[in-house]
């Protein structure tokens, strides 16, 4: 992977052709930031291969309280029965679809909505973006400050160059962590921060993707104007060593 700060890994079932991959991190607990939970991504298109790598000892996972799995829905059954054979119950939070451009590239993007100027957040504005995520934890600050010190993001700010909407990129690439503050919403500046990231995108041969939650009507409105395609409901499952 290119410019892996974030000491990423990936398994995948064969190569160079596979139906399965799970990116995780080499060091859960080292690189830019810390975590309090181990987190593996899920890209399968093969229940078989999924069951099999995760059963693989070279994968070497270790199944314990906090252990994070994002995977597709329809996937989702089998993180839970083998977490179950482990002693484990499985927490879920589901409802985000996964939103793909195919192609990014025929999009519009001459025209400018927004009236106030883009720019790009600071490490100290990470406190800002930390308040408005619905799941941030302890560690979230952290997470955050490699985001906007490693990867692209951008925001628009007010007259006084204060940030009143964001939209950041994580290490798989996604675009993520969108807010726009009450005041300046229906205002296009989901918009025009996304096709700034867009076009990022496309000049690194990057893929174009999101992840929105289904009851966010206007994200989703926003997104289906600007050419995605609506693809597979996402479950993040969480194993504890108790039941809730």
């Amino acid at each position: 992977m290119q410019r892996n700060v974030f000491q990423l890994k990936m398994c995948v079932d064969s190569w160079p052709t596979f139906s399965t991959a799970i990116c995780y991190r080499q060091n859960q607990n080292g690189g830019h930031f810390k975590e309090s939970h181990e987190k593996y991504s899920i890209f399968s298109k093969n229940q078989k291969t999924l069951r099999r790598l995760l059963t693989d000892d070279k994968l070497q996972i270790k199944w314990r309280n906090g252990l994070e799995f994002e995977v597709a829905n329809h996937h989702s059954q089998i993180i839970c029965e083998l977490a179950s054979f482990r002693g484990f119950h499985v927490e879920e939070n589901g409802g985000y679809h996964s939103n793909i451009n195919y192609s990014p590239d025929k999009l519009n993007m001459s025209e400018k909505t927004s009236t106030l100027a883009t720019s790009t957040l600071n490490e100290p504005h990470a406190e800002l973006v930390v308040q408005q995520l619905p799941y941030a934890g302890s560690n979230e600050i952290n997470r955050v400050k490699a985001y906007i010190q490693h990867l692209p993001n951008c925001c628009v700010v007010d007259e006084k160059g204060h940030p009143v909407s964001w939209l950041l990129t994580d290490e798989l690439n996604e675009m993520r962590m969108a807010y726009t503050q009450p005041k300046y919403r229906k205002k296009g500046h989901f918009q025009d921060m996304m096709h700034t990231l867009i076009r990022q995108r496309i000049s690194e041969g990057l893929p174009v993707y999101v992840h929105i939650h289904k009851d966010n009507e206007a994200a989703i409105g926003v997104v289906i104007k600007a050419g995605f395609t609506r693809g597979d409901e996402t479950t993040v499952t969480y194993m504890s060593t108790s039941e809730k």
